[in-house]
């Protein structure tokens, strides 16, 4: 696996203005657990997503697809935690577990041999 610095770079920074966004919006009520979450969840399928390179390419694309459909679910359910009114403890299970289904599904691709 290899890493594309200026493409993670990218991915992370844009990760990061999804995350000021959402936590710095008036609807929330967990600002700072939203931002730790927020950009740990889309940190890292937008890194995977875009700044990773499997060295076979069908895991490679595997690997993409499945960081960017976690990518897609993370936004949904930081959008979902953001503007309604959950508690933090229903925030860090579901995203917890959404973290550790994202990490166990790209350790699968990337370890598959095609």
């Amino acid at each position: 696996m290899r890493i594309h610095p200026l493409n993670l770079l990218i991915a992370l920074l844009a990760a990061g203005l999804l995350t000021f966004g959402l936590a710095s919006s008036d609807a929330n009520s967990i600002k700072g657990t939203l931002a730790i979450g927020s950009f740990l969840i889309l940190g890292s399928t937008l890194g995977a997503a875009l700044g990773l390179e499997c060295a076979n390419p069908r895991a490679g694309v595997n690997l993409r697809m499945v960081a960017g459909l976690f990518f897609v679910l993370g936004l949904v359910l930081q959008l979902v935690f953001c503007f309604a009114g959950f508690s933090q403890t229903s925030y860090v299970v579901v995203n917890g577990i959404v973290f550790l289904g994202f990490l166990l599904a790209s350790s699968s691709v990337a370890s598959a041999r095609q």
